[in-house]
């Protein structure tokens, strides 16, 4: 019988963090919170900063109601990118909908927040992770709401225009715009300067929507999985039960034949503890084509995650997949969920491209991001936006004293368990 590499689980409190530490850390250790900008220098997914992305989708959600909409993968519709952000204006949302009920169509990515586009923009900068262009942050098409890129554009061309849906073209093959819904950019600007605000009431900026270097620099500053204090009406379209996935760390590119390894900030949000026993298994009881025989309990279980996580703590849950054999690029996507005997604590989704191009480790994002130009841009009734006024926006509508505070890191009392 093959010997099972237990999975750890770190718990934390309710203090937002996102550490990841080598395999063979020492019980005990401290770890300090990861910011935004602690990501620029290593990784290529912006799943690192889901958890603060969906505050800022959330805090959309909450400024503005009816802009955005929830969506979750499962039958005809797949992620390709743990960096995928479920979220779309409801017209493009259901303008996919109308496709995905004929067609199959994998996502790279849809909406995104300004922190992730941070990353993706300093990524680019940096000549890193296959991005060959990027739009300044607050720029990017996908900040619109409206955006959506896709892995298999070539055969849903049609489908996704006979369902309003816009193709870029050459420029950007795998892009699609619904243009018939409405521009929202500047909205994740301004939803996190209001999460900023709301969590440092003593170093308050402009709430503008305008990206600018005071909003860049706590940008850099903010925790990767989210403020200790998020949306203002509480308002959430996470669909993954009581476990909120925070940051996910591990490829969205991986080679064939191969094992990746990867580590999900997961918080329980429930109000009953999650048990030592509690397992990890795929959400609909069938075999994973990411099982790892080396260290998996079953085609469809993981195994346990050992460790109690007590209701609004966090915990990290590492674990491997394997990759199959392909000779093409091949999405692989796997449903899992937190199963306490008979009941579903909650979902966690796991995806990526199996890549035999030699271009593993690359951004699933890496496609030819783009942004508007003025006479492209479709200005909504009454709005008045300078789209080359991101250089001077977000400015300190407070004291700045409070702020060189936060370079230095945050110690947090983390601790990573493993059965020996």
């Amino acid at each position: 019988m093959a010997s099972h590499r237990s999975l750890a689980v770190v718990v934390a409190g309710l203090v937002a963090q996102g550490c990841v530490e080598p395999a063979d850390v020492s019980y005990g250790e401290v770890t300090s919170e990861l910011s935004v900008a602690s990501y620029v220098q290593s990784g290529c997914t912006t799943a690192v900063v889901i958890g603060l992305s969906r505050q800022i989708a959330d805090e959309v959600a909450c400024s503005q109601p009816g802009a955005l909409a929830g969506f979750e993968p499962g039958g005809n519709l797949t992620f390709t990118s743990n960096a995928v952000l479920p979220y779309l204006a409801p017209a493009a949302k259901a303008a996919l909908a109308n496709v995905t009920s004929t067609y199959s169509i994998q996502v790279n990515s849809s909406f995104r927040t300004v922190a992730q586009q941070y990353l993706l923009y300093r990524w680019y900068q940096q000549g890193r992770c296959g991005i060959t262009a990027a739009a300044t942050p607050g720029r990017s098409n996908h900040q619109s709401g409206r955006a959506l890129d896709i892995a298999n554009y070539s055969s849903r061309i049609t489908a996704m225009r006979n369902a309003g849906w816009t193709h870029l073209g050459a420029n950007d093959p795998v892009h699609f715009d619904h243009l018939a819904s409405a521009d929202i950019r500047g909205e994740d600007v301004r939803a996190f300067q209001r999460l900023w605000n709301r969590n440092h009431p003593e170093d308050m900026i402009g709430e503008d929507g305008v990206y600018g270097p005071d909003t860049e620099a706590r940008l850099s500053q903010a925790p990767a999985t989210g403020f200790p204090i998020g949306a203002s009406c509480g308002q959430s379209y996470d669909a993954s039960g009581s476990a909120r996935v925070l940051s996910i760390v591990g490829p969205d590119r991986v080679a064939p034949s191969s094992h990746a390894t990867y580590s999900i900030t997961v918080q329980n949000t429930g109000t009953v503890a999650w048990p030592a026993t509690t397992r990890l298994v795929t959400a609909d009881g069938t075999a994973s084509e990411l099982y790892d025989p080396a260290s998996w309990t079953s085609q469809a279980e993981v195994g346990p995650i050992n460790t109690t996580i007590a209701a609004g703590a966090q915990g990290v849950i590492d674990f491997d997949v394997e990759t199959r054999v392909v000779s093409v690029e091949t999405p692989a996507f796997a449903r899992l969920a937190l199963v306490d005997g008979t009941q579903q604590l909650g979902t966690l989704n796991i995806a990526l491209i199996i890549t035999p191009n030699g271009d593993e480790n690359d951004a699933a994002e890496a496609g030819e991001d783009h942004e508007d130009h003025e006479d492209e841009h479709e200005e909504q009734p009454g709005e008045e936006r300078d789209w080359n006024a991101n250089v001077s926006g977000g400015c300190n509508a407070g004291t700045s004293s409070g702020f060189g505070a936060l370079l230095a890191p945050v110690l947090l009392g983390l601790v990573r368990r493993r059965r020996r």
